[in-house]
């Protein structure tokens, strides 16, 4: 409850306004008050009710006119003698207001002067009305103090978090596992190739890293680091990978997000890693449409509704990590599915995100 009060507060500035100056209005009829009859607390109230107009429009003026107009474009005579003005305008008014209205009307227990108007009244005056001013002041800029350092907060998380997302994408942790599975299990059966593996396993990271650091990263890059990769899956998994790629024009010229296509057929070997065979995969990339198209054609016993589904939540996690960059569709076969990736500016702006029957479709699209 209190929470849901504190947000709706940081969400109605109008409502947080209306707040303080009640705050305001009941906590100094309180104190001006304090041990007094009813009639007594009742003229402090309507008397702070009455001049709260001079005291807003003096408060708003100081805070929303001086303040970022003058003072902050360092403008400091100019803001100097527009506040005294300020100042002394709006304590006149008060006093004006007070002592020929409120004090012959309501019982407050204070007396009129019949020189309240003397400079040096004034100046008292003003001096007491000044603290509402400072005190709204105070709260406005502890206010913004608190946001820019929660947004400052927000940014160095997000910062960190980017920095988390560049390191994972370059160390590729989740291949590096599953290579390290297979190795330990090529130790354990003593196979020849554990060296080789070992070797191609370094090799490929190593040259994952280096692409990282590339000022320009062609895509024609990224393509070779899958080639490689395809060979290290024939290399440690019992079944080999059937992946052919067709590529059209320059695919140095394709803009794709780093790392996009070799994230997307990793997490396909991973994903059948429990299944006796790999999926056939025919990657195509054009330069022209500046798209790639991935098919992943599956002809073991499991149903097309399990394949679908696998693609589905491979299409999901790459979408989350490149959220914004590119759209993503999906088209089901018989035999597999295909996924096609378009760079989000070339893409087309209607695309969707898939439905929960997407099973059932022919074609959906992750945006």
């Amino acid at each position: 409850m209190r929470e849901r009060v504190m947000l709706k507060l940081e969400q109605n500035r109008s409502l947080r306004h209306l707040v303080f100056w009640l705050i305001w209005v009941v906590g100094f009829t309180f104190i001006k008050s304090f041990g007094e009859s009813m009639e007594v607390y009742l003229g402090w109230f309507s008397y702070y009710l009455i001049t709260l107009p001079i005291f807003v429009a003096h408060t708003y003026l100081v805070a929303y006119l001086l303040v970022p107009y003058f003072l902050n474009k360092r403008f400091f005579l100019l803001f100097i003698a527009l506040f005294l003005l300020l100042f002394y305008g709006f304590s006149v008014l008060e006093l004006l207001l007070s002592n020929e209205f409120i004090y012959r009307w309501y019982q407050t227990g204070t007396d009129v002067p019949d020189n309240y108007l003397a400079p040096a009244n004034v100046i008292m005056s003003g001096l007491g009305n000044l603290y509402i001013v400072l005190v709204f002041l105070a709260v406005r800029t502890i206010r913004e103090w608190y946001h820019a350092d929660t947004r400052s907060k927000e940014l160095q998380h997000m910062e960190l978090q980017q920095q988390m997302e560049n390191a994972i994408t370059r160390v590729q942790p989740h291949m590096l596992l599953y290579a390290i599975d297979h190795i330990d299990r090529m130790v354990a059966e003593s196979s020849p190739d554990v060296t080789r593996a070992i070797a191609l396993t370094s090799e490929l990271l190593n040259e994952v890293m280096i692409y990282h650091e590339e000022k320009h990263k062609l895509f024609s890059g990224e393509i070779d680091l899958v080639r490689k990769l395809v060979v290290l899956v024939s290399l440690i998994r019992e079944c080999k990978p059937d992946v052919e790629f067709f590529i059209s024009g320059d695919p140095g010229q394709i803009k794709m997000p780093p790392m996009i296509l070799f994230t997307l057929v990793d997490m396909i070997f991973r994903k059948f890693e429990g299944e006796p065979s790999l999926p056939e995969l025919n990657i195509e990339a054009s330069e022209y449409s500046d798209m790639i198209t991935i098919q992943i054609l599956y002809s073991g016993t499991r149903r097309e509704e399990e394949t679908m589904q696998e693609c589905l939540q491979t299409m999901q996690q790459i979408e989350s990590f490149y959220k914004g960059q590119v759209s993503m569709n999906i088209e089901s076969h018989s035999y597999g599915c295909s996924v096609i990736i378009r760079n989000i500016d070339s893409s087309p702006a209607n695309t969707i995100h898939p439905r929960a029957d997407a099973i059932n479709t022919p074609e959906q699209v992750i945006n």
